[in-house]
């Protein structure tokens, strides 16, 4: 039978173009574990439900690697070791929080709470790019249009000019030289240009790059703030959801380092296992921390001596999210008209660089 379907997989990879490890999409993933909750919750066995959502699975890639998740469980592993065999589509968080949810006996509810985590993460980065859109947009045409106009247009009119005893205005003489340059040196400036993409890609990929970035991410006057109400509204989420399902508090930070990629994060996150271990409270090592939102620590702590750790956490990662959304619409909102001035400001020079020397040539012409 496993030889069966990796043949199918293979041929289902072939098919779609996908490669070996298989991806899953955040809306995939929510479809999956809220149907998976639904079953559950109505009687169905998992199995039963693993092979019912396969069978439906409309990407033919996916759907084998639910069939091995069903022959898994069929074959009498549990449902979080079956999940474990597949770590390119179920990270180790969740394969956690559903070990929880077999070993409480509350699996239906805990997939749908993790489907409501998976469900709000999506919400909130979607919303993000939805906001950066129009700014990026908006500058890269520009760009584009204002190179143009400098590397093409501009030195088809320097070649008019030079018919005439004219002397161009200086912003005119700027863009031409810088014209000439990019025409007579392209290959150096694109090659420039692509070390230095490689650069940021390779510099992102390094431990000290990634540190780096996401140093200056948390630390930026103006996006960090939204940045570190992000981290807060997954980081509180997940931890919620891990402790509300059962998993043990030092399980749960150790989860949270792995799930979450910010390099301070995991510092944090290093401070509070180490906190836990020596008997101190969560609140302790999240005091005049950078990573979190100044009202994580205070929150935490009330939670602490209330003994509601896990449904604080879960509320203060929704009101996280909300707040981040609005950070981010604030910023997005004074970012779009400063674009469109600069942007525009930029086009206007090159197209006063073109016009000016039209206008005295048609004086001289007059005369």
């Amino acid at each position: 039978m496993k030889e069966t379907t990796q043949e199918a997989e293979a041929t289902a990879i072939k098919k779609s173009g996908f490669s070996r490890r298989t991806r899953i999409t955040a809306q995939e993933r929510v479809g999956f574990t809220s149907q998976l909750a639904m079953m559950t919750g109505a009687g169905l066995g998992v199995a039963q439900a693993l092979e019912s959502l396969a069978r439906q699975c409309p990407r033919a890639a996916l759907a084998v690697r639910l069939k091995r998740l069903h022959e898994d469980v069929m074959g009498g592993a549990s449902f979080s070791a079956a999940l474990r065999q597949q770590p390119d589509l179920f990270d180790e968080a969740y394969t956690a929080t559903v070990g929880a949810g077999e070993a409480s006996g509350k699996m239906s509810e805990v997939l749908a709470q993790l489907a409501e985590l998976n469900r709000a993460e999506m919400k909130l980065r979607r919303t993000l790019r939805g906001m950066l859109i129009y700014p990026v947009m908006l500058t890269i045409v520009s760009l584009l249009v204002v190179s143009t106009l400098v590397v093409f247009v501009l030195p088809r009119f320097a070649t008019i000019f030079d018919q005439y005893d004219l002397t161009l205005p200086l912003v005119t003489r700027v863009l031409i030289g810088i014209a000439e340059e990019l025409r007579a040196r392209w290959w150096l400036w694109g090659m420039l240009a692509g070390g230095g993409v490689a650069g940021l890609i390779a510099a992102r990929v390094t431990e000290q790059g990634r540190r780096f970035v996401d140093t200056v991410l948390v630390r930026s006057p103006g996006i960090g703030p939204v940045v570190r109400t992000v981290i807060g509204a997954r980081a509180c989420r997940m931890l919620g959801l891990l402790i509300e399902s059962g998993v043990p508090l030092l399980d749960c930070l150790r989860l949270l380092k792995r799930s979450i990629s910010n390099r301070l994060f995991g510092d944090l996150a290093d401070k509070l296992e180490e906190a836990v271990t020596n008997g101190r409270s969560l609140s302790d090592a999240l005091a005049n921390n950078e990573v979190l939102p100044p009202s994580a620590a205070e929150m935490i702590a009330t939670a602490e001596k209330t003994g509601r750790l896990g449904e604080v956490n879960r509320l203060l990662g929704a009101h996280y999210d909300e707040e981040g959304e609005a950070a981010a619409r604030q910023i997005v909102s004074a970012i779009e008209p400063l674009v469109t001035i600069v942007m525009g400001g930029v086009v206007a020079t090159v197209v006063m660089a073109v016009m000016l020397p039209v206008f005295d040539i048609a004086t001289l012409a007059q005369r």
